[in-house]
């Protein structure tokens, strides 16, 4: 992921660090690094949308600041003056994706921050060695090793990984490498060698009882809001288009012509996918209505899913969630000229912002294995050795889902996926706001259910959006018998047909690209059996050889443990 380090290690001889980061060696790339004797910081980030992000340094402070924001503080000095003037609680007033961190010389003290979502990942170190933090944890544990400093394997973060598909609170699968939690501030005294860790935001269901009608204008009201806001940012740096992600679902679209309609033209559509699939169908009817131009990218099988792997998939996002979306996005991104645009703009996570995760008592004890990505686990005993399981099922357990969508699923999950964007453009999305994610996690639970909410909304506010198919139901839904209905009936028809490895629709039909060509899982089993080596732990290595021979729809167990064992190699051998 394009982002920012510092290295504050004793005896550190390491420089141009910035060469390490995924993305050094690709166009348009813009790296900054300073260094004493007892500090390295540095980017390396994409050369695009300069006035938001910086680097700086004057007599008193070095200050970086890297994503898309739209705070108050204009530049490097108005942020230095409000962390003058506020402290930590400058943070708070960043808008935004982002992260970043202050360093003030004459105290020698370190401020690291996330945002609220904690998009733009931050790993750290902290030991009798000193301090370090990075973007990209690879650079951060390769930075470890040739600095002599011993990193072992975290189990709870590689089983997390291997069952799963993915990493839960801050694991790694370094034990002394943690993941800066979302909404966090890190302080670090480099005399006194002590972090201290702040929560400036955390996810609340601090509900207000009103009426479904006002709920409906003032969420209307906040949408619209925020896309003038993230669209007016590529009219403010003098993009004269935009990019927009089209598919068959209904956040992208919902995005991409409520902006249409509140002014934003020429917008440039860009799918990808199964070309069969119709999902790209509906995309291309609604790109042809409301787009400016379309781009398409057409995916016909999954040969490139055992296409150097460790460099273009595992590396970018860590190796910290199965594979399969940054193998897919990496083939997407790196196909098209993105330099006429400022941002992409997508519906990532969209659903979440209208109950798409609200599930009434959902029973975490019972449904463990439901939990991550890999959809379910077929042997449970495994997750007997997941130390911090029982807490955090006790911790959300008799909750409706949504704070552990929020927590879990979203940072630990579905935002690592999307890591890889970030070496290629800035991606932005309505559900990125805080003060729109506070709104609807105040709506009573009850309008949220089945996302009742999203619909009675789009009908109310923007019944255009409706006026196409929807792919998950495989029908328009501007009814609810439509919705209910078509939701149910795709939900068993797809669901059957991939439990019995059958043709279905998918914008990514995995099991029929390999079922196509099974010589995709062969050069995946020569992978896993060559890189074997690789686990010293003959226990891990008998569960990861288990794992890998299980029968999860579209082989997610298998990504699963090709990403842990490339992983480790990694962080621990690379």
């Amino acid at each position: 992921m394009a982002g920012i380090y510092g290295i504050m290690l004793k005896a550190n001889k390491e420089k141009a660090i910035y060469k390490r980061f995924f993305n050094y060696k690709q166009p348009n790339i813009l790296t900054s690094e300073t260094s004493t004797e007892t500090y390295t910081f540095g980017r390396c980030v994409l050369n695009k949308l300069t006035d938001d992000r910086f680097f700086y340094e004057d007599e008193f402070f070095i200050a970086c600041l890297e994503g898309v924001h739209y705070a108050k503080y204009r530049g490097a000095e108005h942020l230095i003056k409000a962390y003058q003037t506020q402290g930590e609680k400058f943070v708070e007033r960043i808008k935004g994706i982002f992260s970043g961190f202050i360093f003030d010389k004459s105290k020698q003290k370190l401020l690291v921050f996330t945002d609220p979502l904690a998009t733009k990942a931050i790993f750290y170190y902290h030991g009798e060695q000193g301090f370090a933090f990075s973007s990209e944890m690879h650079v951060l544990s390769k930075v470890l090793r040739e600095n002599k400093i011993s990193i072992n394997p975290d189990y709870d973060g590689i089983y997390s990984l291997a069952l799963f598909g993915q990493m839960f609170n801050d694991f790694t699968l370094v034990n002394e490498i943690k993941r800066l939690s979302y909404g966090s501030i890190l302080s670090y005294d480099l005399k006194k060698n002590k972090i201290n860790r702040t929560k400036y935001h955390r996810f609340k269901q601090e509900v207000v009882h009103r009426g479904l009608p006002e709920i409906i204008e003032e969420l209307n009201h906040k949408v619209e809001h925020v896309i003038d806001e993230i669209w007016g940012k590529d009219t403010q740096y003098g993009y004269s288009e935009h990019l927009s992600l089209v598919s068959g679902g209904m956040d992208a679209r919902t995005n991409l012509m409520i902006a249409k309609k509140r002014g934003f033209e020429k917008i440039n559509g860009y799918t990808y996918g199964n070309v069969k699939s119709s999902d790209v169908k509906i995309a291309s009817q609604i790109a042809k209505d409301h787009c400016y131009a379309h781009m398409q990218f057409n995916l016909h099988h999954g040969n490139f899913f055992s296409e150097n792997i460790l460099e273009n998939y595992i590396k970018p996002i860590d190796g910290l969630t199965h594979f399969t979306a940054s193998a897919i996005i990496y083939n997407a991104y790196s196909r098209i000229n993105l330099a006429p645009f400022g941002q992409i703009h997508s519906g990532q996570i969209g659903g979440m912002i209208t109950g798409g995760n609200v599930y009434p008592d959902f029973d975490f004890k019972n449904n463990t294995g439901k939990l991550g990505l890999n959809g379910f686990i077929m042997d449970k005993d495994l997750t007997k050795k997941l130390t911090f399981l029982d807490d955090l099922v006790a911790r959300y357990q008799g909750s409706d889902f949504e704070i552990f969508s929020f927590e879990q699923r979203l940072a630990n999950g579905t935002l690592t996926g999307d890591k890889i964007i970030s070496n290629f453009i800035d991606q932005a999305a309505i559900a990125f706001d805080l003060d729109l994610l506070k709104y609807v996690l105040s709506i009573p639970q009850k309008y949220k259910v089945n996302q009742r909410l999203y619909y009675t909304w789009l009908k109310a506010k923007h019944p255009e959006v409706l006026n196409y198919t929807w792919e998950n139901i495989g029908l328009k839904p501007n009814s609810n018998f439509n919705i209910n209905y078509g939701r149910l009936i795709k939900k068993y028809v797809n669901g059957g047909k991939k439990y019995f490895k059958l043709n279905y629709d998918s914008m990514n039909p995995i099991t029929t690209w390999f079922k196509q060509n099974p010589k995709v899982l062969d050069e995946f089993d020569a992978i896993f059996e060559c890189n074997l080596q690789y686990i010293e732990d003959q226990e891990l290595k008998a569960d990861l050889k288990a794992i890998y021979q299980e029968d999860i729809f579209e082989y997610r167990n298998k990504f699963a443990v090709i990403t842990v064992i490339l992983a480790i190699k990694l962080h621990f051998y690379s």
